[in-house]
């Protein structure tokens, strides 16, 4: 999913480095090629191999599915929200992108959860209602049905005014995404991306599906677009759209979500694999969010590497900040914020981490933790000051209901369990779900929440 969409009226456009040339997905484009449009996916990605062009009223699978809004896209796939016209209910089309269709494990590992016995947390996983495929001038596309959601967790927050969840709404997402996670992991699969952007909220079913096209637009606006223009003044190739699609937005700001409402969705299984089966050696999840064993372990990801994220994005739901930051998150900034958050790394590790003497002192064998502070005050941020700092100061700013001592105590107790530095000390996903935070706090708010 994009990031938060302001209202339609605050769109700009800028010059951007573009291209329709053929690139990898990370390749940046030499020179300016069209004009900039912002919030879509990079102009230069509609090249072979890459985004298939599809626009509002498109027909897919023989006149099934009908285009009618944009959800959000992705560096390998469009999200589009189309009525489904065999079935009168809206859906979610991911259309990806042509060479990731080639190798994408998301529809059959969908397809294998989905037709397995259903469990505790089986509720988060979205259904593949639909995979078909379509080709065009970039290529032949995997396009994957499922239910269609209405926000990420990173769109609530970036459209709330403080960037903050309700507590007990905080504690209901927090159980449902454990459930969700040790779900996956009891089927064998690692999920591989945990973060904000890939849980998503649902859309109520009753509240969308009966609404026609126009009672839709009525209800949420229609559809905004922006030209798509080269700025050398030349036509456009056909492998592009002559208009792009800002994401429509169908969201509430985090602060305005109740309880109740809180069903999530976890999505993107683009990066999931089963470790008994492929090996893993590399995280391709947020940087700031990648477990230490991916940079200094030679051994392959495994389930850990899911709790860890698991933890950071925990904290993130809780609190306004994320647990570790940095500006430009270099590998060796990701390590010393781990590092100044948790204490210093295993041995082998802190012999293995070159950089360490630019963050660091070793004296005596006693680590100095003060020599680049990184703390608004000067001061090192510890674990307890970072509580302080993301989590309790802005919920008290926003006059919402801070943690208890009690609960906080509990809190951090589960997460450091799931950010032991070596995986094979990390809690298990499992553990979690029997942990004190949530036997005290977590089950309880699922029962408030009316969860079966």
């Amino acid at each position: 999913m994009s990031t938060f969409t302001p209202p339609k009226s605050d769109k700009t456009n800028r010059d951007t480095d573009a291209s329709n040339e053929c690139r990898t997905p990370n390749a940046k484009p030499s020179k300016p090629q069209y004009r900039l449009v912002e919030d879509v996916e990079d102009l230069h990605r509609y090249c072979p191999g890459g985004y298939h062009p599809l626009e509002i009223g498109d027909d897919l699978n023989k006149g099934r599915y009908r285009l009618v809004d944009k959800l959000g896209y992705g560096g390998y796939s469009t999200i589009w929200l189309a009525r489904d016209l065999h079935r009168a209910r809206y859906v979610a089309v991911k259309a990806i992108t042509a060479d990731a269709s080639i190798s994408t494990p998301e529809a059959s590992l969908l397809s294998s959860l989905g037709n397995s016995p259903p469990g505790l947390g089986s509720e988060i996983i979205p259904r593949l209602l639909d995979e078909f495929r379509i080709s065009g001038p970039n290529g032949k596309h995997r396009c994957i049905v499922t239910p269609p959601a209405r926000l990420s967790l990173f769109d609530a927050k970036e459209a709330s005014t403080f960037g903050l969840f309700h507590l007990d709404v905080a504690r209901s997402i927090v159980a449902r995404l454990i459930r969700g996670v040790a779900f996956l992991h009891s089927r064998d699969i690692v999920h591989g991306d945990l973060h904000l952007g890939n849980i998503l909220v649902q859309f109520p079913r009753e509240v969308i599906d009966p609404l026609s096209t126009a009672e839709l637009y009525n209800e949420f606006g229609e559809p905004y677009s922006e030209a798509v223009i080269r700025l050398d003044g030349k036509p456009l190739a056909n492998n592009i759209p002559a208009r792009v699609f800002i994401p429509s937005w169908y969201g509430v700001p985090s602060n305005d979500n109740i309880l109740g409402e809180e069903k999530i969705l976890l999505s993107d299984f683009g990066e999931s694999f089963n470790p008994h089966e492929t090996a893993r050696f590399s995280s391709k999840t947020l940087p700031l969010l990648q477990p230490p064993e991916a940079r200094f372990s030679n051994e392959p990801l495994s389930f850990p590497s899911d709790v860890w994220t698991l933890a950071c994005t925990i904290w993130e739901i809780f609190g306004q900040r994320p647990l570790f930051e940095a500006f430009f998150a270099t590998p060796d900034r990701v390590t010393a914020e781990q590092v100044e958050t948790l204490g210093v790394l295993p041995p082998e590790w802190w012999e293995k981490w070159s950089g360490r003497w630019e963050w660091f002192n070793d004296e005596e064998g006693k680590l100095n933790l003060k020599k680049k502070s990184r703390g608004p005050d000067g001061v090192r941020m510890s674990w307890d000051r970072r509580f302080e700092y993301c989590i309790q100061e802005p919920r008290a700013q926003a006059g919402l209901e801070i943690v208890s001592e009690t609960e906080r105590r509990a809190f951090k107790a589960m997460l450091l369990s799931m950010l032991a530095f070596r995986p094979n000390e990390r809690a298990t996903v499992q553990h979690v779900l029997c942990s004190e935070w949530m036997r005290d706090w977590g089950w309880p708010a699922l029962d408030r929440a009316g969860v079966i």
